[in-house]
């Protein structure tokens, strides 16, 4: 997972929790060195984001899904912020999910060529209705939900997100992602 993620983890955790929180997740996951931690080229594993994550659920009382969503729609709206030129004018919340694959994460991995990005399938069920199969290994669905839920906020939208894991196991790493336009006539 590209440093980008985890350095911008830290930032939440000082907007949404503190800086007292932030330290003492950092702390409790070893990450507090003379080096600085994170830095954003580089690659860490994804577990090392299910410890932060962990500890931060666990100091907060908040469950480990509700943090990673949390985290999805801050990380979605600065980097919207960031990376503005993703966005076409006219663009709206499902045209810009439905290029995920074959616009964002192209330019994703071309700033970061080893970057493991989610797998997504697309079934647009009429204008208000969207279903997503997300694909990963790391069975992030929760951090994919909010960052769905960040991009609603950057277009205005009021949505409802909703999952349905398809694995026989309950692993996670197939999911239905349904995002549905509550702010409809």
């Amino acid at each position: 997972m590209k440093g980008i993620i985890f350095t911008s983890f830290i930032g939440y955790m000082q907007v949404h929790h503190g800086d007292a929180i932030a330290t003492e997740t950092l702390r409790q996951a070893g990450v507090l060195k003379d080096d600085g931690g994170y830095i954003e080229q580089e690659t860490y594993p994804y577990e090392d984001m299910f410890e932060l994550a962990g500890n931060l659920a666990a100091i907060t009382g908040v469950t480990l899904s509700a943090t990673f969503e949390d985290f999805g729609a801050y990380l979605f709206i600065n980097l919207a912020k960031r990376f503005g030129s993703f966005f076409a004018p006219d663009e709206t919340l499902f045209s810009f999910l439905q290029k995920l694959e074959s616009h964002i994460h192209v330019e994703v991995r071309k700033k970061y060529p080893d970057a493991n990005l989610p797998g997504f399938n697309f079934n647009q069920v009429d204008e208000n209705n969207l279903h997503m199969i997300y694909t990963s290994e790391r069975a992030m669905s929760d951090f994919g939900m909010g960052m769905i839920k960040g991009a609603a906020t950057w277009f205005k939208r009021d949505v409802f997100v909703g999952k349905q894991d398809l694995t026989p196991d309950h692993s996670g790493t197939r999911v239905q992602i349904i995002v549905r336009l509550l702010d409809v006539d």
